[in-house]
């Protein structure tokens, strides 16, 4: 019986993994649509386009504020509550999704004058509001271990997505009408995602139990800082660059940062079937948490030195495949940020250790020290080396985090039980 189970369970879990590595390998659709996004814009408009993505997307962590990693993790701890926790958690979103449009509305026309960019910013924060909510469905459906019908989601997401969106860029609606897409396709996934949770959590309806959201939002609050921290670590160099350099320049750096990113999705497959995963071990096997986070580790930072060095081998010929000839300045930063691989493959696992082993409050200021110093080093090097500087600027910060992170979760591993429930 032992057996069968250990084997059950080892099934279970690559079976999580091929799902989790469809859903990750659908974001390809995504950068194929932002390759055809960098072919049919001009490289101005590119630039425009992913400073308004970039400012969309650190606003959405203000309307998640940790909501749906913790959906995750205690649906995972106690999944007969799933659709209880599920709508408490809905309930409160829309108090934050609110809360970050606001913000939105405000930020925007003081970074930005251009009125194009400015209404680029409020479609794409419209876009990433819908988002939101399929990100707390995506947490719902992880923590039941239903990474199948996860994975059903985000293709069905990501192919809506690169069908309008092409549609609006071969039709030659241009920069607005890319933007209008974005917000077309959520919404009709919206629709189908409502019936889903139906079925799975029997009512898609917000809860309103102002007791259950003061108890989920304490503990989602250090995942939510976290969150708003480590988005912003990860596209403050494209807002900093909007702002202080050209849009070209915004453009030709944003093409090299998504093939950077892209190279993550192999580690977030890792991430997003080991954090349920972890989360279970702290509590009822302390010793195989510590085996299996070993291991994790190790294959992440090989992966990543192995996807690193043929990234920077190949820079060249890759941004003039996916982007075209009049990307050529996108080489560099592509370079540099593929040999800083290693570290970012590490922090995938770190971050779902340190989600699992409730290090919430440590890990926010881990990653505070990491914005900070990439704030920094983004301010210094940027005026005088431009895209290069950004990159390098990522890359140290980078580096400087993995260590830190590393130690917290070493920490934390070793500590008694009783003294990590603390």
């Amino acid at each position: 019986m032992g057996r069968s189970g250990e084997q059950g369970g080892r099934f279970s879990f690559l079976a999580n993994s091929g799902y989790a590595t469809i859903s990750a390998g659908s974001a390809v659709l995504l950068l194929l649509l932002l390759m055809l996004a960098g072919r049919f814009l001009t490289a101005v408009d590119y630039g425009k386009f992913s400073f308004a993505l970039a400012l969309a997307t650190i606003v959405e962590t203000i309307m998640d504020i940790g909501l749906g990693s913790v959906t995750v993790r205690e649906v995972a701890r106690d999944r007969n509550a799933a659709g209880r926790i599920f709508r408490n958690v809905l309930g409160l979103k829309l108090m934050w999704v609110a809360g970050g449009l606001a913000v939105l509305l405000i930020a925007a026309p003081i970074l930005r004058s251009d009125p194009i960019v400015i209404r680029a910013c409020y479609l794409l924060g419209v876009s990433s509001a819908v988002r939101s909510y399929l990100l707390t469905v995506r947490g719902l459906l992880q923590g039941l271990n239903r990474f199948d019908v996860e994975a059903a989601v985000v293709v069905s997401d990501r192919v809506l997505l690169l069908a309008f969106g092409t549609f609006a860029l071969v039709g030659g609606y241009g920069l607005e009408g890319l933007c209008l897409a974005f917000v077309a396709a959520r919404l009709l996934m919206c629709v189908g995602v409502a019936w889903l949770v139906h079925v799975v959590a029997e009512s898609a309806l917000p809860t309103f139990d102002r007791t259950a959201w003061r108890t989920i939002q304490a503990a989602a609050l250090p995942l939510g800082f976290f969150m708003i921290t480590l988005n912003l670590y990860t596209y403050i160099d494209t807002v900093i660059l909007g702002v202080v350099r050209s849009d070209a320049e915004t453009g030709w750096y944003a093409a090299a940062y998504r093939v950077y990113e892209g190279l993550t999705y192999a580690p977030a497959v890792l991430s997003a079937v080991l954090t349920p995963r972890f989360s279970y071990l702290f509590v009822h096997d302390r010793s195989a948490l510590r085996t299996q986070f070993v291991r994790a580790l190790g294959a992440a930072a090989g992966l990543g030195m192995l996807l690193g060095a043929a990234a920077l081998w190949l820079a060249g010929p890759i941004m003039g495949l996916l982007f075209g000839a009049s990307y050529g300045p996108s080489v560099v930063p592509l370079r540099v940020l593929s040999g800083g691989a290693l570290f970012v493959f590490s922090t995938w696992i770190l971050h779902a250790a340190a989600i699992a082993t409730n290090l919430d409050r440590r890990l926010l200021v881990t990653t505070a020290v990491g914005l900070g110093s990439n704030v920094a080093l983004n301010l210094l090097l940027i005026p005088r080396w431009g895209i290069a500087g950004a990159a390098w600027a990522t890359v140290l910060a980078e580096a400087a985090t993995v260590v830190l992170l590393f130690v917290q979760v070493q920490h934390r591993m070793r500590t008694a039980p009783s003294q990590a429930a603390a």
